[in-house]
């Protein structure tokens, strides 16, 4: 087999390994993820400590640190033009488990005039010690290329005799990155069923007037119209601000606490549902709950190493795609809801969905906070994949019901 030949083969292998590598270093190499912005690329480094210590004795004790700088003098970058770029260290540590790394990162920045997005990437730590070990070079985002979220790439696979690798990404397209900012927000808003379900939660008592502890009957059009809009713009404010604050000035909560506070959320709005408990005050509570919602949206865009501008393109066009679903789903739910409600036949549906949400609710909040996957949660998230195809069947129940009612408007019971 030619060595072209073999390199190609293990090059292959890699990336169809690439979960169990990311998983866990199991097996002798490092991995470089370059983010490439509109004027520097930043290259996150692992490499097994294990590695580093067999190839260089003298750093078996050397702290974070030292160790970072010591990996400067082995990764570099030039351009079409011969000339070098400058290499700055942003960060080192050690830790991860089952395998303790050496995880580094580090900014490369092309001289004047010089273009970010064609160069030659050298890189020669442990390689030139360790016979067996190589580097795998993984593009993890390129907003100007419009990668984002996206699966890391595979670029290259460096090994002893073999240090240096030719990457060229294009002409950059601000375009592209903020189309593909727009589409993972709608798929992260389209894919995110708890915060669906609590709009959903929200839209369902809408078309109601709430009338001595009880949701009283159908409020009219203009009542229904104005409450939906109140409810969509004060949620759209609440989590754009902390998507805002968390993705550009570093607002963030520990993950786990934000979560749970959202499943609390959806089952309040659940519990609304069915009994009113702060009727007229829906926008408010809205908003508020929007709040925690943006601090989970935030942390999509926070992964991302987009330098200020790009960033700020970025999260206007994920801003603008989950704003484009839920627009959708008002404009397909909300419809029929309203029918249902003007007919009088709405009761079944309203306590019905709430019981389903409130049940959605509850799993989620016991699996957040116990930390522990529930198997019933799972179910219902699936289930919750598929509930679009109910969307047909409502609107000719609706429909249907409009049809036969009358005219006149008649009374909910509960």
């Amino acid at each position: 087999m030619s060595a072209a030949a073999a390199r190609l083969l293990w090059l292959v292998a890699a990336a169809l390994l690439w979960p169990t590598i990311a998983a866990a270093h199991l097996t002798p190499n490092s991995e470089i993820g370059l983010s490439i912005g509109r004027t520097a690329i930043r290259a996150d480094i692992v490499i097994p400590l294990g590695e580093l210590r067999y190839a260089e004795p003298a750093l078996a004790a050397a702290p974070p640190e030292a160790l970072g700088r010591w990996l400067l003098g082995h990764i570099g970058a030039r351009g079409p033009d011969g000339r070098g770029w400058s290499a700055r260290l942003v960060s080192a540590r050690t830790g991860g488990s089952p395998v303790p790394d050496l995880e580094a990162t580090i900014l490369l920045a092309p001289p004047p005039g010089a273009p970010v997005r064609h160069l030659t990437l050298r890189y020669d730590a442990v390689l030139g010690r360790v016979p067996s070990h190589f580097a795998l070079v993984w593009l993890k985002d390129d907003y100007d290329g419009g990668r984002l979220g996206h699966r890391p790439e595979l670029l290259a696979g460096l090994r002893q005799g073999n240090a240096e690798t030719v990457i060229d990404r294009g002409a950059p397209s601000g375009w592209r990155g903020f189309g593909a900012a727009v589409g993972l927000g709608i798929k992260h808003i389209a894919e995110g069923h708890d915060h669906l379900l609590f709009l959903l939660g929200l839209l369902l008592p809408a078309p109601l007037l709430a009338a001595h502890g009880r949701w009283a009957g159908y409020a009219g059009a203009r009542h229904t119209l104005r409450s939906l809009a109140l409810i969509v713009t004060a949620f759209t404010i609440g989590h754009s601000l902390t998507l805002i604050g968390g993705a550009l000035f570093g607002w963030q909560l520990p993950a786990q606490p934000v979560e749970a506070l959202i499943a609390l959320s959806i089952l309040i709005t659940a519990v609304h549902g069915w009994r009113p408990i702060f009727a007229g005050r829906e926008p408010l509570v809205a908003a508020g709950f929007g709040l925690v919602h943006g601090l989970a949206f935030a942390t999509i865009i926070g992964h991302f190493s987009l330098d200020p501008g790009s960033r700020a393109l970025a999260i206007l066009g994920f801003n603008l795609g989950i704003e484009l679903v839920q627009l959708a789903l008002v404009a397909l739910v909300a419809p029929p809801l309203a029918l249902l409600a003007r007919a009088g036949r709405y009761d079944a549906l309203r306590i019905g969905g709430a019981i389903v949400i409130a049940i959605a609710a509850l799993l989620w909040l016991a699996e957040r906070l116990s930390d522990t996957e529930i198997a019933a949660a799972r179910f219902v998230d699936d289930a919750l994949g598929r509930a679009p195809w109910l969307l047909p069947l409502l609107l000719v129940s609706s429909f249907y019901a409009w049809r036969t009612s009358g005219s006149r408007p008649r009374p909910n019971r509960r």
